[in-house]
């Protein structure tokens, strides 16, 4: 098809599917029909509301869940396609963004002269390797693949100073596994050992893809899981990075390279490009057991092991055979059956690497500002009802509550897309993936290498505006709200308050709480990581915070394996807020104060259906292990029932009684905030 009959074709489906959308019936907000009435609400709320939908939902093969939250996500991503394959058929002025997404997209799509280069664009990384000959030019070749984004034994970011959020300076962080946690190389669960094997096998995959014998690449993936192993010895538990001040070591580079000479941090940090004489080293055993290994591992060994990191930080965007390996060991994490389509991959890749160009093209498709200039009044409405929660609190004191205040109402707001839009230095080609993948993560690195010893740039956005999701960032004092979660069932402009009160501003009660979770109570209004708190006030909201960890350890998500509620407790803190907040905020609206029944159901009760609705979520068995085992979120069924059994509003609207299954008396109901 020739592109003008294409742009003809593409006009009329447009004008077709306008003239369907006008056409069609409104949106039923509470998915009736998804229901089980056999389950009551006060047994099991999240199956009382999707217990019909998750009996009959498909999990796609070349998917790991569907429903909502992130897996939302996957129709985004269609829409993502929908636009790159329009702009890379088109004719588009050089250096425009229609062009760089459009030709960075068909580079990505050009499998036939991808797959007839093999491996050859690595061969000159291999090649530097088998050129090391002592610590000196390992830590320099470590120093250069870090500028492409292939982080092996050193990893870093470049933040606000947790003492100073009014300078950025370079942060050092634990590095050099392959497996999702460090606690994977422990384990000997037979999920784990999976995992493990499959790993293993992954990395002797890659060997022999670049040119090893099966017996010689099985010995070499050994050798690298050992390594791993040793270096995961000095690694902190997700728990234990929860405590940011214990997470927080900055240190002058002098004494660095006293303590640490075989990591060599002078001419580390000089060949990173980063000209400071202080970092952050966020975990400091994690760089004592490098330095120390630098000095007992072979330069042989290391090499071998710098080679698979190399290799993995580059499989996705080599030939065939490479994706293939990536692809079977994460099946052991995800249980996905099959790879995505590819162009659901380069488009996700497009949006990962130039989300903020793609990012435009979005909005002007998808986004209207009606949807902004509602969800503003929103958080207005649920930062007023939390300053109202936060003076009635009976546990905390009024200088304490001053300050909360105060930390409160400074917190900034990011709606839709960012005001100023990030710019890439970059020239994509087609028929160059790989060359442009790799100029796009150059150019990544001196954008952030930018920041270094500067004022934080206070316009910055971290996901794309097309992404499912929120989040509070605690240095930045702010809630971000992207163009992609602000859609149904978490909000829709034409629904009334009751759903999106309880969609949309569940999820910014919920941001808004992670200011005051465990580690956002730890920072003060600007950012910094100061106590702002009376001695008996903190030791009180400990108190409250270790009820929630108990309770959300006790709740089982398969068989014996229990949520982590050390790990998970800032999430579960801010989902039992943010629904508190959003009902204040609710119950001050018309609606909010009254009782006309719409779907059968009262406006208390469509605001708890909404809850429910937005985490409506199916996973497979070997995903939801992995998420359990490395994500700070409770499962999708715990972020309902775990609050909504705390809530006693929920419990009066449902009629709730002593004998249901999530019946808790009213002084075992945890409240905080």
């Amino acid at each position: 098809m020739n592109r003008i009959l294409y742009c003809v074709v593409l006009a009329l489906f447009v004008f077709a599917c306008k003239e369907q959308k006008q056409s069609a019936p409104p949106r039923q907000y509470v998915d009736v029909a998804g229901l089980d009435p056999s389950i009551k609400p006060g047994d099991n709320f999240f199956n009382y509301v999707n217990g019909i939908w998750y009996d009959t939902a498909r999990i796609a093969d070349d998917q790991s869940g569907v429903g909502s939250y992130s897996f939302l996500n996957i129709p985004q991503k269609k829409l993502l396609q929908s636009i790159l394959e329009e702009v890379s058929a088109s004719e588009n002025p050089a250096g425009s963004i229609e062009q760089q997404v459009g030709d960075f997209f068909a580079s990505g799509m050009d499998t036939a002269a991808i797959n007839q280069r093999g491996y050859e664009p690595i061969k000159p990384v291999l090649a530097s390797i088998d050129a090391i000959t002592d610590l000196a030019s390992l830590m320099t070749f470590v120093a250069e693949e870090a500028k492409v984004d292939d982080n092996s034994i050193i990893s870093f970011g470049i933040s606000p100073d947790d003492a100073n959020s009014s300078i950025n300076i370079a942060h050092f962080g634990q590095s050099g596994i392959g497996l999702p946690d460090r606690d994977y190389y422990f384990k000997t669960d037979s999920s784990s050992l999976g995992i493990q094997s499959a790993y293993r096998a992954y990395i002797a995959t890659l060997f022999e893809l670049t040119g090893d014998a099966p017996d010689a690449a099985a010995k070499k993936a050994d050798l690298v899981y050992d390594i791993e192993k040793q270096l995961a010895t000095s690694h902190k538990t997700r728990v234990e990075r929860r405590n940011v001040k214990e997470n927080y070591h900055k240190m002058a580079v002098a004494e660095l390279q006293k303590q640490q000479p075989n990591i060599g941090w002078v001419a580390l940090l000089e060949r990173l490009g980063l000209d400071t004489d202080s970092v952050d080293i966020r975990q400091p055993a994690y760089f004592d057991k490098l330095n120390a290994m630098l000095g007992t591992v072979s330069i042989n060994d290391w090499k071998v092991y710098l080679k698979a990191s190399s290799i993995t930080s580059y499989d996705q965007i080599l030939s065939k055979p490479f994706e293939d390996a990536s692809f079977d060991y994460n099946k052991a994490l995800s249980g996905q059956a099959t790879e995505k389509p590819r162009a659901q991959v380069i488009a996700n890749v497009v949006d990962r690497q130039m989300g903020f160009a793609l990012g435009q093209l979005y909005v002007k498709r998808y986004f209207g500002e009606d949807a902004k200039k509602r969800v503003s009044e929103l958080v207005n409405n649920l930062q007023k009802a939390f300053e109202n929660r936060i003076t009635q609190l009976d546990w905390m004191s009024d200088s304490t509550k001053v300050k909360a205040k105060e930390k409160l109402n400074a917190i900034t707001k990011k709606l839709g897309y960012p005001d100023i839009w990030r710019e890439y230095d970059v020239q994509m080609e087609r028929g160059k993936y790989f060359e442009n993948v790799i100029a796009l993560r150059k150019d990544d690195y001196q954008y952030q290498l930018g920041k270094l010893n500067k004022a934080p740039y206070r316009h910055e956005w971290g996901p794309s505006p097309s992404t499912v999701t929120a989040y509070y960032r605690p240095s930045f004092n702010e809630i971000v709200f992207p163009a992609g979660i602000l859609q149904y069932p978490y909000f829709d402009v034409n629904a009334d308050d009751a759903i999106n009160y309880g969609g949309i501003g569940m999820v910014i009660g919920h941001e808004l709480t992670h200011a005051f979770d465990d580690q956002g109570a730890q920072y003060d209004k600007d950012g910094n990581v100061k106590n702002w708190w009376t001695d008996e006030d903190f030791e009180k909201f400990r108190a409250k915070t270790q009820q929630v960890i108990d309770r959300y350890s006790s709740f089982t998500v398969l068989d014996s394996v229990h949520i982590k509620g050390a790990m998970t407790v800032g999430e579960n803190t801010a989902d039992n807020g943010g629904i508190a907040i959003a009902y204040d905020a609710f119950k001050l609206t018309e609606q909010g104060q009254d009782t006309t029944k719409i779907d059968g159901f009262t406006p208390d009760q469509r605001f708890f259906l909404s809850i429910a609705r937005i985490w409506r979520v199916k996973t497979r068995e070997e995903f939801l292990r992995t998420y359990v085992n490395t994500n700070s979120h409770s499962p999708a069924m715990w972020r309902v029932n775990g609050p909504l059994m705390n809530f006693t509003p929920f419990y009066e609207a449902f009629n709730v009684q002593p004998g249901d299954k999530n019946y808790k008396p009213v002084d075992e109901r945890i409240r905080i905030w």
